[in-house]
């Protein structure tokens, strides 16, 4: 026996009956009192902002509410002293069905099938149907489309039943991401049910015949714990399958109401729960930006990421006072999550968030019939592209900018969308695929692109690729992908061609250089220096006047008159017209091109800056020049934003803002009734529009590259400016369309386009005609 332990004993034997037991006692629970004490101190002083935190997360629920913003509008008019809402934000549904419910399934199909079909087909436009159709059934096209009801909705109820029957979750993504040798490694498992991509590996619980092996696999290449794996693949019902996202407002009242009805028709027993289908149907809301007017005026808009935040025109440049503040909306849960009182709070104080609603001067019917007409026109002449500038020249609000191809801002990113090249759309491919961006399958120089779900291996094309037929070739759908975002008439530069001869012409008179019935010999070309320049109209030739020139488009005229005027002059109206500087329009992506001081020209670039080469300007430039003529001789800021309205009910108005004199107002006189001539009796009488009087100047441009001028096919642009009626302008319109296919001079082609929208124009505004043609 150990004698320490012994006396160690004894000590306490000694102790205990020296004192009573109740001692012992109380002394216990001293120290237990002291231990709570200490605790209870510990909670709530020391630790108390922890604490705090994790019983207020165990408590309550906070739902972050998405940033939503303000409304664009378009231009008020007397029926609509609001605006068109052309953007704004709303909670918008996804409609999903849960498959384990046992009712009528038939019942719901045809629901589904009804409702579908009034979302996506009824009374929408061709196109509108047919690329909502493609992205509910997940297909590149349908070769038998057809527009009828019958069609569409044994199309929509095919797809509808398929997704309705499943009962089984049959994909599951277990890695969001791979890198190039994780996606060959798990090809080469060759295991049943995975699936790898670089977009992540998926995996098909029912198809997986031998999870062990699987998980084996994944832990080795990824890490991780088995049970956890496991899970991640575990078979199991399918209880959520998404049918349609973003229902319209309309559609999303129409269920809503249905579950209703159908439940009071329950609880009334008018019918049976099981001739029901509202159980069926699950409603998600989410916030999301809406554009109801879809494709029209997209390049002026702009989009919204997936953060809610702006590209591209008025969603970009006034992003920072659009967005509202982001808030929260707080409830109180039970242990299990569940929401548990009826009324919730706001987290931050509604009433201090700030925003604005902007309104437009856009015109929306100006702007929807312009662009009707616009693609109707490029595909006509099949054309790469087009643009269309409507300026009010007393005020240079501008009613309508339109583009064609556009895209549809509530769906931006299917302009990434690949189909294949089918010669039949494209007959002459050498030059009808001509700077459209076009690929062929390569698995040496390649980069990934996504094709009916799969990735493919694709490099860019070259012109030889173009006819060589039996190569694979893939074009993006809009044929210009993400290139449709840019507004174009303010972000595409471009050398203008023969209506830049208006500016030389009203330049000329303005300097007492020329005067419009002045006569002059034209001997059809000029040859200077080592440079040969022609007129293209064997009108020119001869003794004519000034006017005959405009009329005929006379590159020598031209050249006569910068040689009277000289570098100086002609510099010093071409800053006047602001052509070396940005308009300065509140949209995102204007650029301008700069005019190199007249001392650093050549005199190859003076001559021909006569007739628009060398000179690089945007279309709202251009139309700006013709807009500074029609308004009798000043230069304005163009503005295409009406007001600016905050949630206070403060409003910032703005108005026509004149920024100098360019011209004398007979100067700009004599050049309207020169421009009323070119119509009426020279080469662009094809844009003349029946008892009005129109003042115009066609022009045809050939395309730069790498130095020199493009000679072949499609290698021109087309351009068409003028003012109606000339007496007394309302509108200016440039119309340019980008290497059309079907003719050679812009005067053929461009002057009906402005025809068209003129004869629209002057009816829309009820412009009286003139008695006498």
């Amino acid at each position: 026996m150990n004698p320490r332990k012994t006396s160690q004993s004894n000590i306490f034997l000694q102790i205990f009956d020296r004192y009573p037991r109740e001692y012992f006692v109380a002394a216990f629970f001293l120290i237990f009192y002291f231990a709570i004490i200490w605790e209870t101190f510990s909670y709530t002083v020391l630790n108390h902002d922890f604490y705090k935190n994790l019983a207020y997360k165990q408590q309550v629920w906070e739902v972050e509410i998405p940033v939503t913003r303000g409304t664009i509008y378009s231009l008020a008019n007397s029926s609509m002293k609001q605006g068109t809402v052309i953007s704004t934000s709303v909670d918008l549904n996804d409609i999903a069905i849960d498959p384990q419910i046992e009712w009528d399934k038939w019942k719901l199909a045809t629901f589904l099938t009804d409702i579908l079909y009034k979302e996506m087909c009824y009374l929408k436009d061709y196109s509108d149907c047919y690329s909502d159709l493609l992205r509910f059934l997940r297909v590149l096209e349908i070769s038998d489309f057809q527009t009828s009801e019958a069609f569409l909705k044994e199309k929509i109820r095919e797809k509808i039943t398929e997704k309705i029957s499943k009962t089984r979750v049959t994909s599951v993504r277990v890695k969001e991401s791979l890198s190039p040798e994780d996606e060959l490694e798990i090809i080469s498992w060759n295991l049943p049910g995975v699936y790898a991509s670089v977009n992540g590996l998926y995996v098909n619980p029912e198809e997986l015949v031998n999870p062990e092996i699987y998980v084996e696999k994944y832990i080795s290449l990824f890490g991780w714990s088995e049970d956890s794996v496991l899970f991640q693949v575990r078979k199991r019902d399918l209880r959520y399958v998404p049918i349609y996202p973003k229902l319209s407002l309309l559609i999303s009242d129409e269920i809503s109401q249905y579950i209703q009805d159908e439940r009071r028709a329950i609880s009334e027993w008018i019918i049976d729960p099981s001739e029901s289908i509202y159980r069926f149907i699950i409603l998600s809301p989410h916030a999301q930006r809406i554009y109801p007017e879809r494709k029209i005026g997209s390049q002026i808009i702009g989009f919204l990421d997936n953060a809610w935040k702006g590209h591209y025109g008025l969603e970009w440049y006034y992003d920072d006072i659009l967005k509202w503040n982001p808030w929260e909306l707080v409830r109180k849960k039970d242990i299990k999550g569940r929401s548990i009182d009826p009324i919730s709070f706001w987290k931050e104080n509604i009433d201090a968030l700030e925003w604005v609603d902007i309104k437009t001067t856009i015109d929306r019917n100006i702007q929807r019939k312009v662009e009707k007409i616009l693609e109707e026109w490029v595909r006509k002449y099949r054309a790469n592209k087009g643009t269309v500038v409507v300026l009010e020249p007393k005020t240079w609000r501008v009613l309508s900018l339109a583009n064609y191809p556009s895209y549809d801002p509530n769906n931006p990113w299917e302009v990434y969308e690949l189909k294949k090249v089918n010669y039949s759309e494209y007959p002459n491919p050498e030059t009808d695929l001509l700077w459209k961006g076009v690929f062929i399958e390569d698995i040496e120089r390649w980069e990934p692109f996504i094709y009916d779900g799969k990735q493919i291996y694709l490099s860019e094309a070259t012109r030889e690729d173009f006819v060589d037929y039996e190569k694979t070739k893939y074009i993006y759908k809009n044929e210009f992908w993400a290139g449709v975002y840019s507004n174009d008439a303010i972000s595409g530069l471009y050398e203008p061609g023969s209506i830049m001869k208006t500016v030389t012409v009203a330049a000329g008179i303005d300097a007492w250089e020329i005067k419009p019935f002045d006569f002059y010999n034209d001997a059809w070309k000029l040859t200077i220096d080592n440079f040969t320049i022609r007129n293209v109209d064997d009108d020119c030739l001869g003794y004519n006047t000034f006017q005959n020139a405009l009329n005929y488009s006379c590159n020598v005229w031209m050249i006569r008159i910068v040689q009277k005027l000289w570098k100086a002059l002609v510099h010093k109206y071409f800053v006047d017209f602001w052509f070396g500087e940005a308009t300065g329009i509140t949209l995102d992506g204007e650029v301008s091109s700069k005019i190199e001081p007249y001392e650093k020209w050549s005199t190859a670039k003076l001559l021909t800056s006569s007739y628009g080469l060398w000179v690089s300007l945007t279309p709202l430039q251009m139309a700006s020049a013709y807009s500074t003529i029609a308004n009798g001789w000043v230069y304005m800021k163009p503005y295409i934003v009406e007001s600016i309205e905050y949630s206070d009910g403060k409003v910032i108005s703005y108005e026509p803002q004149a920024v100098r004199r360019v011209l004398k107002e007979s100067t700009a006189t004599s050049v309207v009734n020169m421009l009323v001539s070119s119509v009426d009796d020279g080469v662009a009488w094809n844009g003349a529009v029946e008892w009005y009087s129109i003042a115009g100047k066609t022009g045809t441009s050939q395309i730069a590259y790498r130095w020199k001028y493009e000679t072949w096919a499609a290698s021109t642009n087309w351009s068409f400016a003028w003012f109606a009626p000339a007496e007394d302008p309302q509108f200016t319109i440039l119309v340019k369309l980008e290497r059309p296919r079907t003719s050679q001079y812009g005067g053929a082609t461009s002057a009906y386009i402005f025809s068209e929208i003129a004869s629209e124009l002057l009816e829309y505004y009820g412009i009286p005609k003139k008695s006498q043609k």
